[in-house]
C-alpha cells in the first residue's frame, strides 16, 4: 500500500531546463529588451569607428614617420593595402576590448528575467512547489550565459567581417578558438558576477541604472578602451583587481598573435616602429608592476569563476527566493511552505 502511494522526487534537472526555456520564451518575446542587449556592444563599434579609429589612423601615421617608414597610400596602391593591415592590427586591438565590455554590460542586463520574476512576486510562489532554490538559481545562471555567449559570438562574427572588409590581416584557426575559449569563460565569469549583483536587486527600474552605468564606466575600469601606457599607476592597479581586465588582455593577444607576426614577416617595417606599436596600445598587463603571463590570466579567470559561484550558492539563493526583501509576515509564511515540504519529503523516504 505504501509503495502504492509512494510520491516520486521531482528530478531537478528537468526542472531547471524546463525553467531554462521558460526564460528563454519569456526573453525572446520581449522585442525592445533583444534589440536593446545587441544594440550596446554594437553602439559601442559605431562610436570606435566613427570617432576613435580617425584618431588612433593619426597616432599610427605619426609613429611610421617617426621611424622613417614612409607609405604613400594616396600614390601606391600597395602602401594603401599594407597601411590598412597596420590599422587592422588596432582595429583587433580595440574589438578585443568591445567584446571584453559586452560580456559584462549584456549579461548584466540578461538579469532582467529574474528581477522582473521577483518585481512579480513570481519568486514566491515558486517556493509553493518543490523545487531547490539552487535549482531555480542554476536555471537564471544557465539562461544568462546562454543568451550573452549569443550576443557575443555574434558580435565576434561581426568583428571577424569588419577584418575582411578592411583587407585586414586575418587571425589563424588557433587563435579563433583561442578566443573562442577566452569568449567561454569571460561569459561565465561575467554571469556568475552580474547575478550576484542581480540578487540584490528587486526592481527592473534600479537594473536599468546599473546597467546604464556599468555601460559607461566599466571599459574603462578593465582598460578596454585606453591603452596601459595612458593610465597612471594608481589606475593600472585598479584594472588589475578585475577579472575584466585578464578577459580584455587574453582576447587581444590572440587577436593580435597572427597579424602582428605577418606584420613583422613582411619585411617593411623595423623593430623601433614594432616596439613603438606594442607600447602605444598596450597588449600586456601589469599586477602592481608585475607583469601577468597568459596562463595566469587564464587561472584568474578560472579563480573568479568558482569565487562567484561559491558566492551565489552561498548568498544569491537565499537573496532571491527567501531573503532580504521579505517582510516578517511574508518569511513566517515562507518558513512554513519550507516546513511542510521538508515533512513531505521525510514521508516519501
Amino acid at each position: 500500500m505504501r509503495n502504492k502511494n509512494k510520491i516520486e522526487r521531482p528530478n531537478q534537472f528537468a526542472i531547471m531546463l524546463t525553467m531554462v526555456k521558460r526564460n528563454l520564451k519569456v526573453y525572446f518575446k520581449n522585442v525592445p529588451i533583444v534589440i536593446f542587449t545587441l544594440m550596446v556592444p554594437l553602439a559601442v563599434l559605431a562610436v570606435y569607428a566613427l570617432f576613435l579609429r580617425p584618431m588612433e589612423a593619426q597616432q599610427i601615421r605619426s609613429a611610421l614617420e617617426q621611424f622613417n617608414i614612409i607609405l604613400k597610400p594616396e600614390q601606391n596602391p600597395d602602401d594603401l593595402d599594407f597601411l590598412k593591415k597596420i590599422y587592422g592590427i588596432a582595429d583587433c586591438w580595440m574589438m578585443s576590448g568591445v567584446l571584453a565590455v559586452s560580456c559584462i554590460t549584456v549579461s548584466l542586463n540578461s538579469n532582467y528575467i529574474m528581477v522582473k520574476d521577483k518585481e512579480n512576486d513570481a519568486n514566491k510562489d515558486m517556493l509553493s512547489s518543490p523545487i531547490s532554490p539552487r535549482t531555480i538559481m542554476f536555471s537564471y545562471f544557465l539562461f544568462n550565459f546562454l543568451v550573452t555567449f549569443l550576443v557575443i559570438f555574434i558580435v565576434f562574427l561581426l568583428c571577424l567581417l569588419w577584418l575582411a572588409l578592411y583587407n585586414a590581416y586575418m587571425i589563424d584557426v588557433i587563435d579563433f578558438f583561442s578566443i573562442l575559449g577566452a569568449l567561454i569563460l569571460s561569459v561565465m565569469s561575467a554571469s556568475l558576477a552580474t547575478f550576484f549583483i542581480a540578487s540584490f536587486i528587486k526592481t527592473d527600474s534600479v537594473l536599468s541604472t546599473i546597467v546604464a552605468i556599468f555601460s559607461a564606466g566599466i571599459g574603462f575600469l578593465i582598460g578596454a578602451y585606453l591603452p596601459d601606457s595612458m593610465m597612471p599607476d594608481t589606475i593600472k592597479n585598479l584594472t588589475a583587481l578585475f577579472p575584466g581586465t585578464y578577459s580584455t588582455t587574453l582576447l587581444r593577444n590572440f587577436f593580435v598573435h597572427t597579424p602582428m607576426v605577418k606584420l613583422i614577416e613582411s619585411g617593411r617595417i623595423n623593430e623601433g616602429f614594432i616596439n613603438e606599436f606594442v607600447n602605444m596600445f598596450g597588449f600586456n598587463i601589469k599586477f602592481f608592476n608585475i607583469e601577468v603571463s597568459v596562463p595566469i590570466m587564464w587561472l584568474v579567470l578560472f579563480i573568479s569563476i568558482i569565487i562567484f559561484l561559491v558566492l551565489n550558492m552561498i548568498f544569491s539563493s537565499r537573496n532571491t527566493f527567501t531573503g532580504l526583501f521579505f517582510s516578517r509576515k511574508e518569511k513566517k509564511r515562507i518558513d512554513i511552505i519550507q516546513k511542510g515540504i521538508k515533512e513531505e519529503k521525510n514521508e516519501i523516504e
